[in-house]
């Protein structure tokens, strides 16, 4: 059998992963790349991600982001664009490549990145970009129905790492980062040195998201026992427009902070006493910072994208369309698996957590 090729790479190598898309994807890489830190501290460990979640990596000391540039990653890009980012990477002379999203741009940038080492999937599409194939993670580890850090660690365990188990996920938080946050509170009126809730009720998936009404209710029920409440969302106007309906739908008023980097919003969790929030990427992070989280599922799998070794509370209802691609539902006119949550369960899973 081949030495793996972690355990093969010289001193002071240059590893690159590639983490295209979800800003959740990118937050569970973290409990494998840094596993792979504290076992290889020589190793230069970098992440080529969207350029919008570099900022989940900027306090951290061991792992540097470098950002997709926008539009290399769409499928009608300029070549121009994407030259650029591929003419970045070989620039950088990396040993290693590790594919970690599977798509056709991730592969075309792993195979032209110059690197001697270039690891991906070998039952996905695009093989041709590989010369170190990786079986599927189930046959690796010998068992189905795994979470996706577990999925990823499989792999990382057959490029050689020695873990028996997988790390949680962890994010940094600068001081700057923290101050930026806590300004942003004080200018919403929340007192920082109070408890406070985060409630994050947008999703772009309909299908995810719970309705503004009950988000608004749970909110006038924290209010009650004393908490702040400051809602969340992405800077788009699809998001701010669902902050405003749950807003609409209580007498008190509600804090709301829509327009913060990544980071920013990491430092804002990272404060927080309690995150309430649909199946997202802010639960995620909700999770690497230990903030207590309470997550809603709709129709995505539970099992391979719960909040990942955290102190956290699952509000799902499973039915027999569960899961589903999450673009529409087919099984009924509305997304009864979301709908149905009720906010008794909800309240019920804050009383177990708190």
């Amino acid at each position: 059998m081949s030495v793996p090729l972690f355990q093969k790479l010289p001193d002071n190598s240059r590893v690159l992963f590639i983490r295209l898309r979800n800003l959740g994807e990118a937050v569970l890489d973290t409990a494998n790349l840094r596993a792979l830190k504290r076992w290889r501290p020589d190793l230069q460990i970098t992440t080529l991600v969207e350029a919008i979640y570099t900022d989940l990596y900027q306090a951290d000391p061991d792992i540097e982001a470098i950002p997709l540039l926008r539009g290399a990653g769409d499928k009608r890009s300029s070549f121009g664009s994407r030259l650029k980012v591929i003419r970045d990477l070989r620039r950088r002379k990396f040993d290693a490549v590790i594919n970690l999203h599977g798509g056709p741009t991730s592969a075309q940038l792993t195979f032209l990145s110059g690197a001697r080492y270039r690891a991906g999937a070998s039952h996905f599409r695009n093989g041709y970009a590989y010369n170190q194939r990786i079986p599927p993670a189930e046959e690796i580890l010998g068992r189905d129905q795994l979470h996706t850090v577990e999925y990823q660690f499989g792999q990382f365990k057959w490029l050689g790492l020695p873990d028996a188990q997988p790390s949680p996920t962890h994010l940094h938080v600068s001081p700057a980062m923290r101050q930026t946050a806590i300004a942003g509170l004080r200018g919403e009126g929340v007192d920082p040195d109070r408890p406070f809730a985060v409630l994050a009720p947008t999703n772009e998936f309909f299908t995810k998201r719970w309705m503004p009404e009950r988000f608004a209710a749970v909110a006038d029920n924290l209010i009650g026992r004393g908490f702040q409440i400051v809602l969340t969302g992405a800077p788009t106007p699809e998001q701010r427009e669902q902050l405003e309906s749950v807003q609409a739908a209580t007498t008190n008023r509600l804090a709301s902070l829509s327009s913060l980097t990544i980071g920013e919003l990491v430092a804002l969790i990272a404060e927080s006493r309690l995150f309430v929030g649909n199946d997202s990427g802010p639960a995620h992070i909700a999770a690497a910072v230990k903030a207590p989280l309470v997550v809603l599922f709709g129709p995505a799998s539970s099992v391979r994208w719960h909040p990942w070794l955290a102190p956290s509370e699952l509000v799902q209802n499973h039915f027999p369309c569960n899961p589903c691609s999450m673009y529409t539902c087919h099984a009924f006119d509305e997304p009864e698996c979301i709908k149905s949550i009720s906010i008794h369960q909800v309240m019920d899973a804050i009383d177990r957590l708190l």
